[in-house]
């Protein structure tokens, strides 16, 4: 399998990303995996993105991100088709209550199998959970253009995305670990 993961860079003033640093250490276990580190742009982010799924070609995409007050690992079910930033991206945007791609859906939902990774999670004593809310930040955005863009591919593969709570509230090894099992999952 070709497996794309895909985590953001930092922002808002954190030195490191909870997201990039499970990506690294996830590398490391897998080195076989493909991976993207995403800059916390709106523009940048999407379009690397896509660039990616064009040349890749991956047979499954997960999508890290950290999500800050969370203590459990959030798979998400679904992608909005709304931009509305609490604060800018890294390139100083902070677009509201705007569509991502206009004409688009509302909202898409996640193709990765959420059941079967939620089960294997809570098997192994990870906390983890459902959540039908990424936000309207670069999650999110990455998130609907993603399954966007993969929607109209002649071949659906499975495509998500992850929070992770930050490195402090969930260390980053067994953020690796609970990675590991999700790609244990395909």
């Amino acid at each position: 399998m070709r497996i794309l993961v895909t985590a953001f860079g930092p922002f808002d003033g954190r030195p490191e990303n909870a997201s990039s640093l499970a990506l690294r250490g996830l590398k490391k276990s897998f080195p076989k995996i493909l991976t993207r580190v995403l800059p916390v742009d709106s523009v940048v982010a999407p379009a690397r993105l896509k660039h990616a799924l064009e040349r890749i070609r991956p047979t499954a995409l997960i999508m890290l991100g950290e999500a800050a007050g969370s203590k459990k690992i959030r798979l998400e079910t679904t992608a909005w088709n709304e931009l509305d930033f609490t604060i800018p991206d890294n390139a100083g945007r902070q677009p509201l209550s705007q569509p991502i791609i206009p004409g688009a859906p509302a909202s898409l939902a996640s193709t990765l199998p959420l059941e079967k990774i939620h089960a294997r999670l809570t098997d192994l004593g990870h906390e983890v959970c459902f959540a039908d809310d990424a936000g309207r930040y670069l999650c999110n955005q990455v998130f609907f253009v993603a399954r966007h863009f993969l929607g109209q591919q002649p071949i659906e593969i499975p495509a998500g995305f992850i929070h992770l709570p930050l490195a402090h509230d969930y260390p980053t090894d067994q953020a690796v670990a609970a990675l590991a099992a999700v790609i244990g999952s395909f």
